[in-house]
């Protein structure tokens, strides 16, 4: 399991990525890895370095830094909002997003106002591995996992999270339009596919996987889910990697 770490305040959990694409969302997380605990201060990195992390495929400079624009476009057009009981904000999660195509660098810094998405210690946040999100290819199974990490306790490796139908489709940016049979088949079973099915190294993402469906007390709708999970036994984070990484 590689070092490179993704850790942010769960606020950003009500942000759905879901209408990013797989790689859209590899190269955000990437990027969100390497800027943790960066406070405000701008950070360059080369076109090679979020390659290498994010398991980045294509070849040429031309279509990476034309994969890296796409993706930073769609994120200016994310509502991320700041609010307390007296105030809301919507702001940018970078200050600054420059692409040097000719020096092939990426330079980065973030919004001073949002600086505690990705600087803040405490117990109100998520945590996961940015290897694992780079394995899954679905753009479900990549948002559903780390939704499921914001609920996972550190010492047991067991999580559960339970949630209405219609928050889990705000989440996840699901489509009015899909039926719980779609749901089944385009999350769930997919899903647990890429979570549990080992990879070349026999490692799984999660041991167990597991969707029970609540119905309402009135009628057979389902009315919310509860989503359990287990990490494998033999995957053992120190705790201090937890509070540091």
């Amino acid at each position: 399991m590689s070092n490179n770490v993704v850790r942010y305040n769960n606020g950003l959990n009500g942000v759905a990525l879901r209408t990013f694409s797989p790689v859209d969302m590899d190269l955000f997380w990437s990027i969100c890895s390497k800027m943790k605990r960066k406070n405000t201060n701008q950070e360059v990195f080369s076109f090679d370095e979020i390659r290498e992390i994010s398991k980045y495929s294509q070849r040429g400079t031309e279509i990476f830094s034309a994969d890296i624009i796409r993706m930073a476009d769609r994120l200016g057009g994310l509502a991320f909002y700041f609010e307390d009981e007296h105030t809301w904000e919507r702001l940018n999660l970078f200050q600054r997003f420059l692409v040097d195509k000719d020096k092939e660098t990426l330079t980065v810094k973030v919004n001073e106002q949002f600086e505690f998405i990705l600087n803040s210690i405490g117990t109100n946040f998520t945590r996961f591995e940015l290897e694992n999100m780079t394995k899954l290819t679905s753009s479900y199974s990549k948002e559903l996992y780390r939704q499921l990490m914001a609920h996972v306790d550190k010492k047991s490796r067991k999580g559960a999270w339970f949630i209405r139908v219609e928050d889990f489709k705000d989440r996840l940016a699901v489509p009015n339009s899909y039926r719980m049979t779609d749901i089944d088949r385009q999350i769930f079973k997919m899903a647990h596919k890429e979570f549990t099915t080992p990879d070349e190294n026999g490692i799984q993402i999660f041991s167990s996987f597991k969707v029970e469906k609540v119905k309402a007390r009135k009628g057979n709708k389902i009315q919310s889910f509860k989503i359990y999970f287990e990490e494998p036994k033999n995957f053992k984070v120190p705790l201090d990697n937890w509070l540091e990484k």
